[in-house]
């Protein structure tokens, strides 16, 4: 009974990261979104002409050089990185952590589109989703 009570709460959970990112999405005009744990798996993305498989391997990839970035210089926290191409268009992954777990909110926006304020409400209700 225990089991299939933390199976239904994981759908709870999945469902509601699936409807953050879409909201996200949709108010910021973003090509694509998915939120990728620790460990390089897409969690929840929002459907994309961007392979998601593909973009949480790059996600892990710029986790990894962010970590290494870090430990090499000794840097703080890093909480965001972007890669930008000629055109504008962004990659951007913002690192967080959700209750014990480490978690990268990536997304790619379109040039000169506003991501921040979307991506810091989209954080905090990642992070409320993950307790409840």
């Amino acid at each position: 009974m225990r089991e299939q009570g933390a199976g239904q709460a994981d759908m709870d959970r999945e469902v509601r990261l699936a409807r953050i990112l879409r909201f996200m999405n949709e108010e910021g005009r973003f090509k694509a979104a998915v939120l990728v744990s620790a460990e390089g798996l897409p969690l929840s993305s929002v459907s994309s002409p961007f392979d998601v498989e593909r973009m949480a391997a790059m996600v892990t990839l710029v986790r990894s050089t962010i970590e290494r970035a870090r430990a090499s210089i000794g840097l703080d926290e890093i909480d965001e990185v972007s890669v930008v191409q000629a055109d504008r268009m962004r990659l951007i992954c913002r690192c967080f952590r959700a209750g014990e777990e480490e978690l990268v909110l990536a997304v790619v926006a379109p040039p000169y589109q506003t991501y921040r304020r979307l991506t810091n409400r989209a954080i905090k209700w990642i992070r409320l989703a993950w307790r409840a």
